[in-house]
């Protein structure tokens, strides 16, 4: 099954075309059964009052942005503290790979370039070079033995990875496991990339949940050899905006934002004036974060010690993975039994090979409607356990 929806390494294949993205392949059919209790969100789901926010400024949407409006990247700079000409507006954090690839690509002479990609990730992070025809090598991050705490490298694999690649491609909140890198690992890959000459593109769309935490570190502060991707999209519950951004050096920003505009042009006027609105609001949002994970996550826990399993709750952020009891295969689970309860979480083998008794399961809704979920997760949970143990 893993071979099937997991990220497809290696080369494009000339046979199959572009490999399709197997997780949304089977995801966007469950959600489209709109089964009522969804624990399988990948962001945050705060309710907007982007009329209230906007005011009368909504009826504007329609008209031209340019010579009337400020530039957008002026809310990113202030709120990183960076100079605005480090930063790229693009159309949301996948097409910032896109953009961010072409500029990292852009001054190599190489034609045939590897690039090294981290491992679990979400296909079209490993996906996106292929487009280019280079070749993709995995690298791993792995759980911890006694399932507590990071997820470590094997420095001597990344060094020998590294030393292969040209660049880098990470995502620093890991999917489906919700944690951060280690602060030793993280300094350790900085350090030998800018030895070797590599560039780092960093998927940091899920690090603003941790923004508040004192060991909070943007990629794009740690050297010019950086690329920092985020948007509004997964932790600021704005996915349907296309509001995205790079953060880079100035000569790799320079080269990503000639990409961006033979890519796509110019940003459309309604998502610059939309965005423009809620950037000041975006505190809301992180703020309604940590409010979720006190409700929410101790109802969790108790669900999980019931049944006595382990998990490694992340420090932060708005989603965890843990292993299903009894060796329960996870997309089986899905189908049937959390189906049977309007129950719908994600399939740890879409990230990564050897999870297919893992899940990963968000807390990032309404406590109430978490509540509820649980409920049905744990009615979902004894029977998949009853059919397991009378086989």
């Amino acid at each position: 099954m893993a071979e099937d929806y997991g990220p497809v390494y290696g080369s494009k294949n000339s046979e199959i075309g572009i490999p399709s993205i197997g997780y949304l392949d089977w995801y966007v059919p469950r959600l489209e059964e709109k089964r009522p209790h969804n624990l399988s969100f990948s962001g945050m789901q705060y309710d907007w009052d982007v009329k209230n926010i906007m005011k009368d400024s909504i009826y504007q949407v329609a008209n031209q942005h340019l010579g009337n409006l400020r530039d957008p990247r002026v809310n990113i700079s202030i709120r990183e503290k960076i100079d605005i000409n480090r930063i790229v507006i693009c159309n949301g954090a996948t097409q910032g790979l896109h953009i961010a690839l072409c500029a990292a690509l852009a001054k190599n002479e190489n034609k045939n370039v590897t690039i090294a990609v981290e491992s679990p990730c979400y296909a079209p992070l490993v996906q996106s070079p292929q487009l280019f025809n280079h070749h993709v090598i995995n690298i791993n991050r792995r759980q911890p033995e006694n399932n507590h705490g990071f997820w470590r490298i094997d420095k001597q694999q990344w060094l020998e990875a590294i030393r292969k690649c040209a660049i880098l491609m990470i995502s620093p909140i890991l999917n489906p496991s919700g944690w951060d890198y280690h602060p030793e690992d993280r300094n350790w890959i900085v350090d030998t990339c800018k030895k070797n000459d590599v560039i780092i593109i960093a998927d940091e769309v899920y690090s603003d949940s941790k923004r508040n935490h004192e060991d909070y570190v943007p990629f794009h502060q740690l050297g010019d050899n950086c690329i920092s991707i985020n948007s509004l999209t997964k932790i600021y519950s704005l996915g349907t905006l296309r509001f995205g951004w790079i953060i880079a050096s100035p000569q790799i920003a320079e080269q990503a934002r000639r990409a961006f505009i033979t890519l796509g042009g110019i940003m459309g006027s309604p998502t610059l004036r939309i965005a423009d609105s809620v950037f000041p609001h975006l505190d809301n949002v992180l703020h309604k974060v940590e409010e979720y994970r006190q409700k929410n996550l101790p109802l969790l826990r108790s669900l999980l010690e019931k049944f006595n399993i382990t998990w490694n709750e992340p420090p932060y952020g708005i989603f965890g993975s843990f292993r299903l009891p009894y060796g329960i295969n996870s997309m089986k689970f899905i189908d049937d039994e959390c189906k049977e309860y309007g129950v719908l979480l994600v399939p740890c083998n879409m990230f990564d090979d050897g999870f297919d008794d893992w899940v990963r399961i968000a807390w990032s809704i309404e406590p109430k409607l978490f509540q509820e979920a649980v409920i049905n997760l744990e009615k979902a949970l004894n029977l998949a356990i009853s059919k397991k143990t009378s086989e």
